[in-house]
């Protein structure tokens, strides 16, 4: 398609120069909430260049890329809010917390971050019993059976060597008490990640009959507060666990929390 002219949402959707308005409109709209989140998200730049890791302290180097990991995943949730991709938001920032709990879990455990590591073993098995069962022809042919056999023989001498045991999401989260929050915020946020019937319902416009008019995906540019509160207080619990390990200052980031919760609680009202 030829791009001589502005493209619009019914001609690309999502990828549209039409989305530039839509970003417009959401940070007009939500002003404040998006103000505080790229608060946040700049003290935590800030923060990530700040710190000094010591390259033989496991806990250190896994605890300083899984900041990495919930604080990238948390500002593509932001591009994505901006364009009113709300799904897609709320399953990016899943993506943030369930880093945000394996983060927590090595800090306040910190024997947690050598069982973070010695759990890849188990997915190397899994991996490659998956591969085993492929029935294309072609993918077959990219990995020979011998090399597949080797892979899961290393895996499980590994695994028995190192004591490598199954982690979870929920443990992690109670492991960095957020359990709370793996009840509250990451099962809202689950229904995106796994297309479940209640979160596919925003794509039909259906009257107060019941019946469906149409099939819609459109911006979405309500009920964004809920998404960018999750997110901040992603981002604020983040840099806790930082400060933990590396002694970052977080008296800014309560106060862009306690702010987000001010804001919150003059929409409920």
């Amino acid at each position: 398609m030829s791009h001589n002219k502005s493209t619009t949402l019914a001609d690309e959707g999502f990828l549209s120069d039409e989305t530039a308005a839509v970003i417009e409109t959401v940070r007009t709209k939500y002003e404040p909430w998006s103000s505080e989140i790229r608060v946040l998200n700049e003290l935590l730049v800030r923060g990530q260049y700040g710190i000094t890791i010591h390259i033989q302290n496991t806990r250190e180097i896994v605890s300083a890329a899984l900041f990495v990991r919930v604080l990238v995943h948390s500002q593509a949730s932001v591009l994505l809010i901006e364009r009113g991709m709300a799904s897609s938001a709320r399953a990016m920032a899943r993506c943030a917390l369930e880093a945000l709990f394996s983060l927590g879990a090595c800090v306040r455990e910190p024997a947690r971050a050598l069982a973070f590591v010695y759990a890849d073993e188990l997915d190397k098995v899994r991996k490659a019993k998956h591969l085993t069962e492929v029935v294309d022809t072609q993918t077959q042919e990219t990995v020979a059976k011998s090399a597949l056999n080797k892979i899961l023989a290393d895996a499980q001498r590994r695994i028995t060597e190192l004591g490598a045991k199954k982690i979870t999401a929920f443990d992690m989260a109670k492991a960095a008490d957020l359990k709370d929050m793996y009840l509250t915020a990451y099962d809202f946020l689950s229904g995106a990640v796994h297309s479940s019937s209640r979160d596919i319902e925003q794509h039909f416009q259906v009257d107060n009959a019941g019946n469906l008019h149409a099939l819609i995906n459109e911006p979405v540019l309500e009920g964004l507060d809920k998404l960018y509160l999750i997110l901040g207080e992603i981002l604020v619990v983040c840099g806790r666990f930082l400060g933990e390990v590396f002694g970052f200052n977080t008296t800014e980031c309560e106060a862009s929390m306690a702010r987000l919760h001010t804001l919150w609680k003059k929409h409920a009202c």
